[in-house]
Formats: C-alpha cells, sequence, structure tokens
C-alpha cells in the first residue's frame, strides 16, 4: 500500500480524521455504496485521503456521520472525487450537505481531451500508468467484515485519485482551462437526480416531443406523482411506475384499471397499490386547460434539420480543434434550444447552457454562423 491506512470505527476517530484533513489544501474523496431496491444510495464506506493518510471510515460502525460537514462545506479544502454525482447524493442523504469546492477529475479528463465520461479505471491507466483491479467494483460493500482486497481497493481510489488530481491541475493551468472545470464542478449539485423538483420530474423523461399539451399534463402530474411515492417509499422509480406504462397511460388517454394491466402492462401489484392513485391523478391532469399545460419547448415548434446539421458540424470542427469531444462543449438539446430562441428580427439567443466558458469556446462561433 502507498501510503498508511486508518480504519475509522468510532466518534473520536472520525473527528480526529476531519481535524487532519481540515489542515490540508486539497483531499481526495470516495465512497461505496449499495442501491439494489432503494430509491436512496445505502453508503457502504467512505474514503478520505489527505496526502499522508488514506482514512476507511465505517458508516456502519460510525452511526453518527456529522462530524464530516465541517470538512466537505470548508470552501478553503479542494475535495477531489471521480465521477461525483452519486458521492453527492450519498452525502445528502446521510448527512444532509452537499460537498463544495468539489473537483471532478472526469470532468477535468473530458476538458483535457483524454476521454468524455472516462471511467477511473481507465484514468489511472492514462495518468499513472497503473492497472487498477476491478474485482471489487460490484462487491457487496454492506457486508462485514470487509475483505483485504475491498480495502485496498477503496484505498487506492482515493491514494491514485490524488495523485491524478495533482497532474490534472498542472495540465489545466497550463491549458487555461481550469476556469473550465471550475464553472462545470460548480454547477454539479444544481441536477441531482435526488434533488431534483417533482414537478420538474417530467422533463427528464425521454420520447416527450411525441407529446401533445394535455398528454404532457398527465406526464407532469404522474412523473411528480411517482418522484414523491418513490422518496417515501425509499424504492426505485420503476418500482412504483416505469416508462413505458407513463408513455402508455398518457399518450392512450387511459382510464380504467384494466386498463393499466392490459395496455400498460403494470403488475397486478401495482395496480392493486397505486391504481385508483393513477387514474385519478390522469384524469384530472386532462381537465385542465390548454394553458396550464405545460409546453416543451421541443414541442411547440419544429427544428430545422440542415440547420441543426449546420450547428453540429461546427461543433464537430471545433472540438477537433480543441481536442476534446463535441459532447463537452455542447448537446444536441442546447443547439435545438438555440435555433428555437429566433426571434422576430432573425437573432438568436445564447440559451444558459452555452453561456459562461462556453461562450468563448463554441457559443459565439454558433451565433456568427446563424447571423451569417
Amino acid at each position: 500500500m502507498p501510503a498508511p491506512v486508518s480504519y475509522i470505527k468510532n466518534e473520536i476517530q472520525l473527528q480526529d480524521c476531519v481535524t487532519a484533513c481540515l489542515e490540508k489544501p486539497v483531499v481526495s474523496i470516495d465512497t461505496e455504496f449499495a442501491r439494489y431496491n432503494t430509491y436512496y444510495p445505502i453508503v457502504g464506506l467512505i474514503q478520505i485521503y489527505d496526502g499522508d493518510i488514506c482514512y476507511l471510515i465505517d458508516p456502519l460502525e460510525v452511526t453518527d456521520l456529522s462530524a464530516l460537514q465541517p470538512l466537505l462545506t470548508d470552501s478553503e479544502v479542494t475535495k477531489v472525487f471521480h465521477a461525483c454525482t452519486e458521492d453527492m447524493e450519498v452525502f445528502q442523504q446521510c448527512i444532509g450537505v452537499l460537498p463544495n469546492s468539489v473537483f471532478d477529475s472526469q470532468i477535468a479528463a473530458a476538458a483535457l481531451g483524454v476521454g468524455f465520461s472516462i471511467s477511473y479505471q481507465n484514468l489511472v491507466e492514462h495518468y499513472l500508468d497503473l492497472k487498477v483491479p476491478k474485482e471489487e467494483t460490484r462487491s457487496d460493500w454492506l457486508q462485514r467484515p470487509l475483505t483485504e482486497g475491498q480495502l485496498k481497493y477503496a484505498a487506492l481510489d482515493v491514494i491514485y485519485l490524488l495523485q491524478v488530481y495533482e497532474m490534472q491541475q498542472e495540465q489545466l493551468l497550463r491549458s487555461d482551462r481550469w476556469q473550465w472545470v471550475e464553472q462545470e464542478c460548480a454547477s454539479l449539485s444544481l441536477d441531482l437526480a435526488t434533488m431534483i423538483d417533482p414537478d420538474l420530474a417530467y422533463k427528464k423523461i425521454k420520447g416527450l416531443a411525441r407529446l401533445n399539451r394535455k398528454q404532457l399534463s398527465v406526464m407532469r402530474a404522474l412523473c411528480s406523482w411517482r418522484e414523491k411515492q418513490a422518496r417515501a417509499l425509499d424504492v426505485p422509480r420503476n418500482r412504483i411506475l416505469d416508462q413505458k406504462a407513463l408513455m402508455s397511460i398518457a399518450i392512450e388517454s387511459l382510464g380504467s384499471i384494466s386498463e393499466l394491466q392490459s395496455v400498460a402492462e403494470m403488475s397486478p401489484r401495482q395496480v392493486r397499490k397505486f391504481g385508483d392513485d393513477i387514474i385519478f391523478l390522469a384524469i384530472e391532469a386532462r381537465q385542465l386547460p390548454e394553458d396550464q399545460c405545460p409546453g416543451l419547448e421541443m414541442a411547440d415548434s419544429k427544428i430545422d434539420s440542415k440547420q441543426l446539421g449546420r450547428l453540429r458540424e461546427v461543433v464537430r470542427v471545433r472540438a477537433e480543434a480543441l481536442s476534446v469531444a463535441p459532447e463537452l462543449l455542447t448537446k444536441r438539446r442546447h443547439l435545438e434550444k438555440l435555433l428555437r430562441s429566433e426571434d422576430a428580427q432573425g437573432r438568436y439567443t445564447l440559451p444558459e447552457e452555452l453561456t459562461g466558458w462556453r461562450r468563448d469556446a463554441i457559443g459565439d462561433e454558433l451565433i456568427r454562423m446563424l447571423h451569417a
């Protein structure tokens, strides 16, 4: 093991760990959790490396993790994660806070052209030329005792991560892309799945462009209800109602228990437990006046496919020049949003998603092309 490991089993040890980490300018953090049949993640281990000691915190032994709050929220200590969305959900659920001053090595790798959505194993291999064992990736982190293999795997996750951060930091500063990563990481907590406004949950459903406003009203009502039910019962959303059933109820205007089972293909248990609520909500949503129904931009106007193609080509060329993946610069829906911003004078406005560092990287160039 390239660093000493301290296994934390009580609140006094945890407080000592936090005190030591608060003296450091940067620490690396990871979590191991289970999410088999629950809405919220169940944390099995928390790993922190301060550059000297790797702390493995056992949340099954340390039942009060609140001592971590000062570290997670201290803006003077950079917290390095890799693909940290689910880690942030873990801390929000088990401690009630979201980490700030976060640096995500996956985002940094994308900004540096190493790869988009790169895995931790590939990240370490690229920067450190080391092979991280994958055997423990899907192991049971709620079992006790944890095996030696699990403990080693968990420790190396954060030990190597801090080494990668130091290399990425230097490269980002040298390439003037530090601000890219800083802005991206600052917005990570804004779109966590477990914290989304239930009334906006329907916007995450694929295929909404097929729906008219009445159907969107049904989708909004059912997705909001499903999100609240999943949180209250702590079960996966699909255990309540899956996407196929949601689409079927909205599009087919289903309104009876028998249709929920035969057309929407809901299970007898789902129909028995939730059927009456679903029918009531769907009928109520269909009765809303048209002007009170949601109107997604994607459903309000057609997109000129040739114009969209030209924008995508601008993105491709620019991404190639910057040696980054096109997905880092923008997504198709943001280009569509840009096209729909055209006013009566034929002028376009950059959507919020294409401002910040993206304005210089790609946004202004897209506007120039549209106004040419």
